[in-house]
């Protein structure tokens, strides 16, 4: 039987970042990933939209932190904006307020003229706000920093607890490892017969729309939730929707262009898509080391904020192998 030290199994965005920072520790990974190619399902489909405020302090802790470290780092993947975030309730722009303060998140508050320099789309906001440090990313790109070297086309089928740590089984032979972490996604927990996480839909568009290529996005958050970014054939518009699915490569729904034209209404469509989020019970990621099996490692229920995070998560889940790594020296 093969053996290893560290066994990542999935080569998204959490997967390859525990890979990365890994490397930067001197740690070799073996990162397992049954597609031929990186972020097939989730990473490699997002918008790529750098925010820095998400909807809760736990999540903004991490984004706060993965989007410092790729301004930092991997500033060829990162393309600085700046995002318009606009509000339909005074409270929930005030918790974003308050959120920023918190962080030491650098924000100002700006009237509608200042968003309709950029966007002129009729939104119902009662506050908006402009945060500089946000940006967008460069998918595709960022995963191959991260990566290194991945062992595609390697499907894992179960994973059990050994003397030495565990056993990866895989339709290319068994491997035996002190540390694995577990960024299969969607799939999370499916090796260890764990609970499975919450699978959603979501379709993203680029619809014909004329927009500056350095524009901050627009994300309106609230009970009509959308968001846009400048994108190489016109704008790429999301409508935020959310269907509970299955873990599976996902195809745009039949009513897809409905929900669009629901939130975006009079768009051109140029082209269509599907990813899928995956989130735990509690809406927090998961990203540590699990308590019970102190041989496995969490990186996780990312809930569509894997992008910004990404390097973040990388280095709290590179944390928690280096910890597994020690105990069983």
């Amino acid at each position: 039987m093969r053996s290893e030290d560290v066994v990542i199994v999935g080569a998204g965005f959490a997967g390859t970042a525990t890979a990365w920072m890994l490397r930067e520790r001197g740690i070799r990974a073996v990162v397992l990933e049954r597609e031929p190619s990186l972020g097939v399902h989730a990473s490699g489909r997002g918008a790529g939209l750098g925010r820095v405020l998400a909807e809760d302090d736990d999540t903004s802790q991490l984004t706060i932190r993965g989007a410092q470290l790729l301004r930092e780092q991997f500033a060829a993947h990162w393309k600085p904006t700046g995002g318009f975030l606009t509000f339909d309730r005074e409270d929930t722009a005030e918790e974003y307020r308050d959120r920023a303060n918190r962080f030491d998140v650098p924000y100002e508050m700006v009237e509608r003229a200042a968003i309709e320099k950029h966007w002129p789309i009729a939104v119902a906001m009662k506050a908006a706000m402009f945060v500089p440090r946000d940006g967008v990313i460069d998918n595709g790109g960022l995963l191959r920093a991260f990566a290194g070297e991945v062992e595609l086309g390697t499907a894992v089928q179960r994973i059990t607890a050994s003397a030495r740590g565990a056993v990866v089984e895989t339709n290319r032979g068994a491997i035996e490892a002190r540390c694995v972490v577990d960024g299969s996604g969607a799939w999370a927990g499916a090796w260890t017969r764990d609970p499975p996480l919450e699978t959603f839909k979501r379709h993203l568009f680029v619809i014909e729309m004329i927009a500056a290529t350095d524009a901050p996005y627009l994300w309106h958050v609230g009970d009509d939730e959308r968001y846009l970014r400048p994108h190489a054939d016109g704008v790429l518009a999301c409508a935020c929707d959310a269907e509970r699915v299955e873990p599976m490569a996902q195809e745009p729904s039949r009513d897809a262009d409905a929900r669009c034209e629901a939130r975006l209404p009079g768009s051109v469509i140029v082209k269509r898509w599907a990813c899928q989020r995956a989130f735990a019970a509690d809406r927090k990621m998961r990203v540590g080391r699990d308590p019970a099996r102190r041989w496995l490692v969490w990186a996780a229920a990312l809930g569509g904020h894997g992008a910004t995070a990404s390097a973040a998560v990388g280095e709290r889940a590179a944390a928690a192998v280096m910890e597994v790594l020690d105990d069983r020296a």
